[in-house]
């Protein structure tokens, strides 16, 4: 296996048609076949389709819609967030992210908290109901995945466990080069 760093600019395609990331980062690459990660991504989406269509089936979004599920993820795992920000992470208007916000305070899914130093700055936090659905999405994803790796011999779930916890601890690497203090050391 051959590792290098190097500079790219790598835009990500959804469904051969959407561009929805395209950035110039330095990142740690294996050399492959040029078509090698594309033919992964190809045999993960119908996994993926599979979990999406058992979410919308099960009902998970009956109250709530993409959008609002996108800040309940988001929210979930970033923590509570100012407005302004949120309105940044989505890519919508400030009034905008005020209305989601509004829908969603009002299922009880989030809660608005004021700063006790600035009272002009709200911050939207998750609230137990939030939390409540993005764990039923979750079991739902976990559920339809297990019945998929339940259909495979031992030997190809013990094979699956090693790729899988090789790309969490790829993932893991990852999200630690991206993270805001590795990028900034630590101003030592």
């Amino acid at each position: 296996m051959v590792r290098l760093t190097k500079t790219v600019n790598a835009p990500i395609i959804l469904n051969r048609v959407q561009t929805i990331y395209t950035a110039c980062r330095s990142v740690t690459i294996t050399a492959a076949p040029p078509d090698l990660v594309q033919q992964i991504l190809d045999q993960l989406e119908p996994l993926v389709a599979r979990q999406r269509k058992a979410i919308a089936d099960k009902g998970c979004f009956r109250t709530i819609s993409s959008t609002q599920r996108h800040v309940l993820l988001l929210l979930d795992s970033e923590g509570p967030m100012a407005m302004s920000r949120l309105a940044e992470q989505l890519d919508v208007s400030l009034p905008n992210v005020t209305g989601i916000v509004e829908r969603m305070v009002e299922h009880g899914l989030v809660a608005r908290i004021r700063s006790e130093d600035d009272r002009r700055i709200v911050s939207v936090a998750v609230t137990d109901a939030g939390r409540q659905t993005v764990e039923e999405i979750d079991l739902v994803r976990r559920s339809q995945l297990a019945a998929v790796i339940c259909r495979l011999t031992v030997e190809q779930q013990q094979r699956a466990l090693r790729t899988f916890t090789e790309l969490r601890q790829a993932a893991e690497a990852l999200q630690l080069e991206e993270s805001p203090t590795h990028s900034q050391g630590d101003g030592r």
